[in-house]
């Protein structure tokens, strides 16, 4: 599949964009506009026009000042997106978001519901926060013996990692993950973050403080379009399917799906069940 890329400048960041040339329904996906394409399935591509565009966590500094955590205000980043929503002309259409950036897409539908038709977060849990100690209980009951003992060498390899290059903690830790993260062991991910940058004090406070922190129920009350959450079965890499059991009895117009043999990228690992239910509700009402 090709991508084509273009970068925008706003407030100090260089926001890149990706843009896939099938002609088809849109969708605009917020994250990274590298890492995605890279595990977006062909089958997906072929079918939807998508755009991606990057978090202020990926985007290049184009003016030399120091990093503050107001950069990375939360409304900060909406407000990034529905401009570049707007400056490419990408009608209402549906919103997606993976793991983290779950929150940002829903944050997004309720702050500009005018520009969003459905949300869709996969492999998000309900927070970083309380609900990560039953991720940790999930992995130790459930995982097997080989996915244990790998997962404990990544972390030697994590701290090595993080002491020749702290810069980029956040792709040492993703890679650190892939014991959790993906279904099928040990799995080469490393070569998905080839090329990319972050910035770290985006995703310290993001990731280890925002979204430790959020409540999910209070941005649910404000989204008025359809939501479906997909999680992978085997997904130990977030809080899992089961943690939004309570919070889906409050919103029961919230669906989820959870998918079998695979983990924090089902639409990688599962490509064809993955988009057939994307279809599915993407077709129903």
């Amino acid at each position: 599949m090709s991508w084509t890329y273009q970068t925008i400048e706003r407030e100090g960041f260089a926001l890149q964009v990706a843009k896939n040339r099938t002609e088809g329904p849109h969708l605009f996906w917020i994250g990274s506009s590298l890492y995605y394409p890279r595990v977006i399935p062909k089958q997906m591509a072929d079918q939807y026009q998508i755009t991606i565009v990057d978090q202020r966590g990926f985007a290049k500094r184009t003016k030399s000042k120091p990093d503050t955590k107001v950069d990375y205000d939360l409304e900060k980043l909406l407000e990034d997106f529905a401009f570049i929503q707007s400056e490419l002309k990408i009608p209402t259409c549906p919103v997606i978001g993976h793991s983290g950036h779950g929150y940002m897409a829903l944050a997004y539908a309720a702050k500009f519901p005018n520009r969003v038709s459905k949300l869709c977060m996969v492999s998000t849990g309900p927070s970083h926060g309380s609900h990560m100690l039953e991720a940790e209980d999930y992995f130790q009951k459930n995982a097997s013996d080989l996915r244990k003992s790998a997962h404990t060498a990544n972390q030697i390899r994590f701290q090595k990692n993080i002491e020749e290059s702290p810069a980029d903690f956040f792709i040492h830790f993703c890679v650190s993950q892939e014991a959790k993260g993906f279904y099928e062991i040990p799995f080469p991910s490393r070569k998905f973050w080839e090329g990319i940058h972050t910035n770290k004090l985006g995703f310290d406070y993001l990731f280890g403080e925002v979204f430790r922190d959020i409540d999910v129920s209070e941005y649910l009350n404000e989204v008025s379009v359809p939501v479906w959450i997909s999680m992978g079965k085997e997904d130990f890499q977030v809080a899992p399917y089961y943690t939004w059991e309570s919070i889906l009895k409050k919103f029961p117009q919230v669906k989820m799906t959870v998918i079998e043999k695979s983990s924090h990228l089902p639409f990688l690992e599962r490509p064809d069940e993955f988009l057939k239910q994307f279809k599915n509700w993407l077709d129903s009402k």
